[in-house]
């Protein structure tokens, strides 16, 4: 019931749509009524054309109205002309009637998509404010299939709300007045066999809403899969594991279809009971009524076919209301799924009222640790480092020391869980996450492009792109060298993760992307490390020259890339080890001397 309540919640942004398609299934339900009750003056007409008949007994007072002025129309103008004026009704009861219908359907449009797009947009604002340490945890396959998939779900489980609050309920509440009216006797006969049908229906759906939370958490391994293999396609085909990737997909391809079958086996098992439980019903009516008429004893023949008519429309709506009730099930198993990533905690909130950040002096991490979800040893164990405008500081140390930690820290996409992050002294944490980060520009081991044009990627999708900065920084990042050389230059198109270019081309890209907004820091992790010899020399030489006048912070595993910085921090298990100029610890002969002769015993 809880699911029901937020599923109408989504439905009430849409009130003028709503208050139209109630409107219009109303007036699409009577209208219905009406071109079914009509059969019971056509019948009249037919079999009673000389009016004589006589109306009584237990026939309800305004269908004796009804049939009487019906009877004295035929008796003046004749069965011919009386047949064709209800036939011409019935027409004109039928155009209305499927324009009312389409005004119906039209209205719904508007709330199911409207809807899912305003469901996939809280949905993908939830996610660029979620942490980056979210996406480290959950399979990129599972959120796209939550987006996909389980919003469709969530878009009929819209109309499935629709049908059980509006539509088929009006239909069958008119239907059941009119047969009260018609009947109450044979109406309250009826009914007895309707709550079976219900029963068997609702414990159906039940069962139903488990098998199809089920069957979404396995579809999102399967896209997961999927997603997977794509994305290290070199590498399958490298190792030749084209086999056992495809083993793998097999089986979770297998266990999807056949925990699908199983959910679809009891969905459609309602629409098939409830229909034999109503045309069971009308079999036993026919029984019973038919006697009664053969006797003389209840309604009139062409009463009782009407009642038949009018009966037999209500198993339609019924059934629309059983098929709702599995969408709202469904529904409601994708809702939860949606929850999940709605809910799930953003651990770099938003200051309530952020506090304007500048750079001016220095940018400071005071007694920082850190370590990561699920994780035992700290990334960060009382960390402190001070970096000066102007300064470039170079964080060196083996794998899993901590320097990538620190640049995450800086451009706030984590906070420490003790000690402070500062910048001109003010805690990052008072300040809103995007003026901190326009403070920073960042270029990663991996450039991470996207699948645009080289323009796109450098101004990184800004709607007001300048080009002429866009050229000025990638002249800067050595980056025209190959821009000039592309077939449309900075319109040309680079592929699925910048895959038409070299790595080291990719990386210079990246760099520009980095200084498009001109940021005062530049935090460079590993920018050089997965290249070659000339590729290193290429992008070393970017990187020293938009290193003039800024502050950076170098990361770095080759350590002839760090000579020339300011300072050099020796990081070991989260904590600095040695700190000073290239010269001073060589001289020292520690950590640094023994990891340069390493280094140059390797080369």
């Amino acid at each position: 019931m809880r699911r029901f309540k937020d599923l109408f919640g989504l439905v009430l942004r849409y009130r003028l749509n709503l208050i139209g398609n109630i409107v219009f299934n109303a007036l699409g339900s009577v209208l219905s009524l009406f071109t079914f009750l009509a059969i019971v003056p056509f019948l009249r007409i037919l079999f009673r054309t000389d009016g004589s008949a006589e109306t009584g007994g237990s026939t309800p007072a305004v269908f004796d109205r009804v049939t009487s002025a019906l009877d004295q129309y035929v008796a003046a103008n004749g069965s011919e002309q009386a047949l064709l004026v209800m036939c011409g009704a019935i027409a004109v009861l039928a155009l209305i009637k499927n324009a009312v219908t389409y005004l119906s359907f039209y209205s719904l449009a508007t709330i199911r998509t409207g809807v899912a797009r305003d469901m996939r947009s809280q949905l993908f604002d939830r996610i660029l404010a979620l942490p980056v340490g979210y996406f480290t945890e959950q399979r990129k396959g599972d959120l796209i299939s939550r987006m996909t998939n389980d919003l469709m779900e969530v878009e009929f489980s819209v109309i499935g709300t629709l049908e059980v609050l509006f539509k088929a309920p009006i239909m069958i509440v008119l239907s059941l007045v009119t047969l009260f009216a018609i009947s109450w006797e044979l109406t309250l006969f009826a009914l007895v066999f309707m709550p079976v049908s219900g029963f068997i229906i609702s414990r159906i759906a039940t069962a139903l809403r488990g098998a199809a939370g089920r069957g979404k958490a396995r579809l999102g391994d399967l896209i997961s899969r999927l997603e997977e293999t794509l994305g290290a396609m070199m590498v399958v085909k490298a190792f030749d594991a084209a086999p056992r990737f495809r083993g793998r997909f097999a089986e979770h391809n297998e266990g999807y279809f056949q925990l699908m079958r199983k959910l679809y086996k009891r969905e459609y098992l309602s629409s098939p009971v409830s229909e034999f439980v109503s045309m069971t019903v009308i079999a036993i009516l026919l029984a019973v009524g038919g006697r009664l008429v053969l006797s003389g004893e209840g309604l009139e023949g062409e009463l009782f076919i009407g009642y038949l008519v009018v009966f037999s429309q209500i198993i339609p709506p019924a059934r629309s209301l059983s098929d709702a009730i599995f969408k709202v099930q469904k529904g409601a198993a994708s809702l939860d799924r949606l929850d999940e990533v709605l809910q799930a905690e953003v651990t770099v909130a938003e200051p309530a009222v952020p506090v304007p950040v500048d750079f001016q002096d220095e940018v400071r991490l005071d007694e920082v640790s850190f370590r990561y979800a699920g994780a035992s040893e700290w990334a960060l164990d009382g960390f402190s480092l001070t970096v000066k405008k102007g300064e470039t500081v170079a964080l060196v140390g083996p794998s899993g020391s901590g320097k990538t930690t620190v640049a995450r820290l800086l451009l706030r996409l984590y906070d420490p869980e003790q000690g402070h992050v500062r910048m001109d002294g003010l805690d990052l944490r008072e300040a809103a996450t995007g003026a901190v980060r326009s403070k920073i520009g960042f270029v990663t081991q991996d450039p991470l492009l996207f699948n645009d044009t080289v323009a796109a990627n450098i101004a990184l999708f800004d709607e007001g792109l300048d080009a002429e900065r866009v050229q000025t920084v990638a002249e800067i990042a050595h980056a025209m060298e190959f821009i000039d050389q592309l077939p449309e230059r900075f319109e040309t198109t680079i592929g699925d993760g910048g895959g038409r270019l070299s790595g080291g081309q990719r990386q210079r890209l990246a760099i520009a992307r980095a200084l498009y907004h001109d940021p005062p820091i530049l935090v460079l992790d590993e920018a050089t490390s997965a290249l070659d010899a000339e590729g290193e020399r290429l992008v070393q030489a970017a990187i020293e020259r938009v290193m003039e006048d800024r502050t950076a912070v170098v990361i770095a595993h080759r350590l002839s890339t760090v000579r020339r910085a300011d300072r050099i921090i020796v990081m070991e298990c989260g904590r600095i080890a040695e700190s000073g100029s290239h010269e001073e610890l060589m001289a020292a002969k520690g950590v640094y001397h023994g990891m340069v002769a390493l280094q140059q015993l390797e080369g």
